[in-house]
């Protein structure tokens, strides 16, 4: 595996890493309706120095962890407006998908558009043999979102998420590579 953050596009976005200029721009984002509440580890608030040191790690993390994090970027300006991620399990052949959409960018396909290509980068590049996500059972947007790439739901975790101060149900969804290479 390379240690370099891949540039990746689709028709709509482009996916890349966050420059250190973005940091006012994706914290703006990030305190965005529903992104904190519907994600497992972005703090709120998110604040300046949270949105630096992001971007300040994220090749570092994808060097030491295996954590892929590319900001998502309309292709006609280049403007931020989300977040994708791919965690890699290099042992177990398996990334664990994950992400969101600024509040004003949201039923557009954006999501789904950076997620199906981030998906492919895993089977393709990687050679994973599983890719797979989760989320609330409130969050339905999310789990639209993870059928419509072509994950197939596997089961409720009752209980298994406390997210301010309640347990949470988690929605499990996953594709195996034979899958994809079938569905493309």
């Amino acid at each position: 595996m390379s240690c370099q953050l891949p540039y990746l596009s689709t028709p709509r976005l482009l996916l890349h890493a966050l420059e250190p200029h973005q940091a006012e721009r994706l914290c703006a984002l990030a305190n965005g309706p529903k992104i904190a509440d519907n994600t497992a580890s972005i703090p709120s608030p998110y604040t300046l120095q949270t949105a630096q040191d992001f971007i300040e790690g994220m090749q570092e993390k994808f060097r030491a962890t295996g954590l892929l994090s590319l900001g998502m970027h309309r292709r006609d300006d280049d403007e931020l407006i989300g977040v994708v991620s791919l965690r890699i399990n290099a042992a177990h052949g398996y990334g664990h998908l994950g992400g969101w959409v600024a509040a004003s960018e949201r039923n557009q396909g954006f999501a789904a558009e950076a997620a199906t290509a981030l998906m492919a980068y895993g089977f393709e590049a990687l050679g994973l043999h599983r890719v797979g996500s989760q989320c609330f059972s409130r969050n339905k947007e999310s789990a639209r979102v993870m059928e419509k790439i072509g994950l197939h739901y596997e089961g409720c975790l009752r209980g298994a998420f406390l997210k301010n101060g309640v347990h949470e149900d988690m929605l499990v969804f996953a594709a195996l590579r034979s899958e994809w290479e079938h569905r493309v």
